[in-house]
């Protein structure tokens, strides 16, 4: 789950590199692609980082709260079919083929997978970690929280902003400034996951 979330953030920095390149006016056509790209492997990574511990995290829950399993399960697919949807979406762009709709659908996609998904970063954030740090643990609980309601906001802005760029109101630019969003989200939820599970191996 670490390993995940850094290869998240890692992604999401370099999302937010190239969004502000292309406002900047370098290779706008093609930085939107690639940064739509790489903003789906970032989805990919912290889902696929979610699936491969998600027995041991499910256990993590008390037997009562299965919303908590369903949350992480359903915030775990979303992440990943979102993420694989918004790469092929970006080589396809990349490709030449209608890239300003195939990008602006991408991040509409990537809205609604944040929007889905933000239930699991909470949940991440409320596991319980035994014997970990005090202080350590309530910090990282509770920017684990926050990072889960900035992560559901900023995704209903990017489908929002996708929708717009979608019907034509300066495609490139607000596709740009919606990857520039999602890319600093993503930067935040994963530092916050990293942090909730080095508490977690600080036992």
């Amino acid at each position: 789950m670490l390993g995940g979330s850094l290869a998240e953030v890692l992604c999401g920095a370099a999302t937010i590199v190239l969004a502000i390149l292309g406002l900047t006016g370098i290779l706008p056509g093609e930085l939107t692609s690639i940064a739509t790209i790489v903003f789906g492997a970032a989805l990919i990574a912290q889902g696929g980082a979610i699936a491969s511990r998600f027995g041991a995290l499910s256990r993590a829950a008390p037997p009562v709260e299965w919303d908590t399993r369903t949350e992480l399960g359903g915030g775990m697919g979303a992440e990943l079919v979102c993420g694989a949807a918004g790469v092929v979406l970006g080589i396809l762009a990349l490709l030449g083929l209608a890239p300003a709709t195939l990008t602006s659908i991408a991040v509409i996609v990537f809205g609604g997978a944040l929007l889905l998904g933000g239930g699991a970063t909470a949940d991440l954030g409320a596991l319980d970690t035994h014997g970990a740090h005090q202080h350590l643990a309530h910090l990282a609980r509770q920017a684990s929280m926050a990072a889960a309601g900035l992560q559901s906001l900023v995704g209903a802005g990017a489908i929002v902003l996708g929708i717009l760029a979608l019907v034509g109101i300066y495609p490139l630019v607000l596709t740009f400034v919606a990857l520039l969003a999602l890319g600093s989200v993503v930067v935040v939820s994963g530092s916050a996951v990293s942090g909730r599970a080095a508490a977690a191996l600080r036992r």
